[in-house]
């Protein structure tokens, strides 16, 4: 009897750049993830509500709620403060930091900084075993045909 396949996690993210928000979408799904995405803080807690993600990948400049102001809103609601949150932002000066951290942020990560590649392993080292796992690949082996024109020996 085979072991039934693990759900596929469920990412959230908040992102106000429709380019960078379908990027990651794209990476995460091809990775295995469900993906949902918010364009605003305030939509982004309605949908960290309603669908409760496994994780949260949260830029901090935002419309409609900033990433601060999404964080303290979160935090309101008790249930959803284990959520996994990442942020991901070019606003990165300490204080800024500092503060998210204190409002729940696992990690900050500068965007400039990171390729999609590492914002995946540490969004996966976050979900720890509800992380996707790599499907192995089958090794394509192609045989030759034996070319009947040739020599034979």
């Amino acid at each position: 009897m085979a072991a039934e396949p693990k759900a596929q996690p469920l990412i959230l993210i908040v992102e106000d750049d429709p380019a960078l928000s379908k990027m990651y979408a794209i990476k995460f799904q091809n990775s295995g993830f469900q993906v949902i995405v918010a364009h605003d803080g305030a939509t982004g807690l309605s949908m960290a509500a309603q669908q409760h993600p496994d994780i949260v990948l949260l830029d901090m400049m935002l419309p409609k709620y900033s990433g601060i102001e999404f964080l303290e809103q979160l935090q309101q609601h008790s249930q959803q403060i284990t959520i996994p949150i990442i942020a991901l932002s070019n606003k990165t000066d300490q204080q800024d930091v500092d503060r998210a951290k204190k409002l729940g942020v696992r990690e900050y990560l500068a965007k400039a900084m990171y390729t999609p590649e590492q914002v995946m392993q540490t969004v996966n080292k976050y979900l720890g075993d509800k992380a996707p796992q790599p499907v192995a690949q089958e090794p394509t082996v192609q045989a030759q045909q034996p070319n009947p024109s040739a020599p034979q020996q």
